[in-house]
């Protein structure tokens, strides 16, 4: 996983990932805040062990990747992430029936949230 990771720091204020951009990674909050927001809306907020960008890189039920944000992610607090590269994932999901159980799983969670 170490080849594929990579540790980020944001500040208040940065927007992680944009509604309607193109997906590529996959994020895992170690430290920090942040908030999930679709158009004006606040849909809720993320803390330390929270994940977002899964449904960028999880292949819902009809078998298609999705490619585009569905939300926006705003830090709120000094925050470290472990950025996970989307293809990679991918790749591995491929290789390995249980995590792309996982990502499909937490992806229509959220959907539905």
């Amino acid at each position: 996983m170490a080849a594929i990771t990579r540790r980020l720091r944001w500040d208040p204020g940065h927007v992680a990932v944009k509604e309607g951009e193109f997906a590529f990674d996959f994020y895992a909050i170690e430290n920090g805040a942040a908030e999930v927001q679709q158009g004006s809306q606040r849909l809720r907020e993320l803390g330390p062990g929270d994940c977002f960008g899964e449904l960028g890189v999880a292949r819902p039920e009809s078998g298609r990747w999705s490619r585009r944000r569905t939300a926006s992610v705003v830090i709120t607090a000094p925050t470290e992430v472990l950025a996970i590269d989307g293809g990679a994932i991918r790749s591995l999901a491929g290789e390995i029936p249980q995590l792309a159980n996982a990502l499909r799983a937490a992806a229509e969670a959220h959907r539905d949230a």
